[in-house]
């Protein structure tokens, strides 16, 4: 019997078990019952010193948080032999009366009880004391039904009946909630068929004894005629529940318990119906982009908090732009590119540039614009920007003379030092005035110009036969003599590739 009542235990914690809810409101199920006796043979409720093991189905309805119906139906094997109390061999009782014993021994019977009650349940997980779905729910019993007793009762004889009566049911239990739709029954309750003859012992079976209480010995309390026969029974039951959960979002979860109930469809959710976290960002891993790192951007880590993740954050531990790849913001020349784009970083000051940072240069020739004396003519470094004669007339600009003379000003010997590296081919210099004197008086100065600029330069090391000059007084004026400003325009010196 020990090795029965081990694998019922087994059972009993390996169950998986169903209960049922609003949403699931019938439940069927299966138990498994011990049930112990106390009447006038003695009293062994709560002692487990014999197992007997019996059977019952169960129906259920939930009728609310707080209420359920249920319909117990179920068989039991019950036994009691009086052994050291009132109708005890040897113990100065009455089966120690002559003619007294059948056989000798002390009285006893045994049978199989069947029951069956309809039973009203009374919940604690009700919301109010606990909450409905509480991992450990108590719950009260009671009802009304039926008990057939086949009782063989041995006395002073053998007695054989068949006993059937109204009884009252009563207990308590505890749930075991295993999972959402789940629970592991506990219960223990009391059958009074409210009559005293199941155990073959009554008033007319002993009509002088008016009993002895034995409240000192183990079994105790035999007395005929004092109480109803009663019956403990122990379950481990299990129930399943027939209605289909509500779970408007198909995640697995019933609505109920769901707390996010419009998870999309396929997505996986945990126990509260919620999209998995993996790494537990507040990014739901369906939308985390980065499911196994906790990050702040859709998922993501973002170290310097500066917007960027760190994936496509070029400076990830430094806050920085969005414009410069999460780099902090720097254009150490001022020149509007940052310098994490900036080709041409040290670009001076106040000089125009390209999307790289480079000094504008319209011309294409390799010298930019600012530094090109021909910006819009493509030429060479060497002849700042400028092809060889746009260069030497860039230079002649330049070159001024003293008032009414041919002596070169301070300003032009350093113009006239850069003349001298371009000139590699024949040139012509030619001097010309303003309309001021006489025209004579003005192609002798222009003459003297042109060949005050020759000297110069062959003075400086150029061939002088590779120069000749000449003067060319008012003629081909570039400006108007009728103002101060012309006049300084047409007092000029060209030098010509020839």
């Amino acid at each position: 019997m020990k090795k029965i009542s081990l694998m019922i235990a087994i059972l009993a914690i390996t169950s998986v078990l169903f209960a049922q809810t609003k949403d699931q409101r019938w439940s069927v199920g299966l138990h498994i019952n011990q049930t112990n006796y106390q009447g006038d043979l003695g009293n062994e409720f709560l002692r487990f010193n014999d197992i007997d093991p019996g059977l019952s189905l169960s129906l259920g309805y939930y009728l609310s948080p707080t209420f359920d119906i249920t319909a117990k139906a179920g068989w039991g094997h019950v036994d009691y032999k009086d052994n050291h109390g009132t109708y005890a061999r040897w113990h100065g009782g009455i089966a120690d009366l002559p003619n007294n014993s059948y056989n000798n021994e002390s009285w006893s019977f045994y049978g199989g009880l069947w029951n069956a009650s309809a039973n009203l349940k009374l919940k604690f997980n009700n919301g109010w004391l606990l909450k409905e779905d509480a991992l450990f729910s108590p719950f009260l019993i009671g009802g009304l039904g039926l008990t057939s007793f086949n009782s063989v009762a041995i006395t002073k004889d053998i007695k054989k009946e068949t006993y059937q009566d109204f009884a009252l049911y009563y207990g308590a239990g505890l749930n075991v909630r295993l999972s959402e739709r789940l629970n592991m029954v506990l219960e223990a309750g009391i059958y009074n068929p409210m009559t005293d003859v199941y155990d073959g012992v009554d008033p007319t079976t002993a009509p002088q004894w008016n009993g002895r209480n034995n409240d000192q010995v183990a079994d105790g309390d035999g007395d005929a005629g004092k109480s109803n026969d009663e019956f403990l029974q122990y379950s481990i039951g299990f129930t399943y529940s027939l209605g289909k959960m509500k779970d408007a979002d198909g995640d697995g979860v019933a609505d109920k318990k769901d707390k996010c109930p419009n998870t999309p469809i396929g997505v996986a959710v945990d126990e509260d119906g919620c999209p998995i976290d993996t790494d537990g960002d507040g990014v739901a891993d369906y939308l985390d982009k980065c499911p196994k790192i906790a990050g702040t951007i859709e998922g993501c880590p973002d170290t310097d908090k500066d917007g960027i993740v760190d994936s496509k954050d070029k400076c990830p531990k430094v806050a920085g732009l969005k414009e410069l790849q999460g780099c902090p913001d720097g254009d150490d020349d001022k020149d509007g590119v940052a310098n994490l784009n900036d080709k041409c970083p040290n670009t001076p000051a106040g000089v125009k540039v390209d999307a790289k940072g480079c000094p504008i240069d319209t011309d294409g020739d390799g010298v930019a614009d600012y530094q090109d004396r021909c910006p819009k003519v493509a030429g060479s470094a060497k002849t700042q920007g400028c092809p060889v004669q746009e260069q030497l007339n860039a230079f002649a600009k330049d070159v001024y003379f003293k008032t009414n003379s041919a002596r070169l000003s301070q300003s032009s010997y350093a113009i006239l030092d850069q003349v001298v590296t371009l000139l590699k081919k024949y040139n012509g210099i030619k001097g010309y005035t303003d309309s001021v004197g006489r025209d004579s008086y003005n192609l002798k100065l222009s003459e003297k110009r042109a060949a005050s600029v020759k000297n110069y330069l062959v003075k400086k090391g150029v061939s002088a036969s590779k120069l000749s000059s000449r003067g060319y007084g008012e003629a081909n004026p570039i400006a108007t003599n009728k103002t101060k400003e012309g006049r300084a325009k047409n007092r000029r010196t060209e030098i010509v590739v020839e």
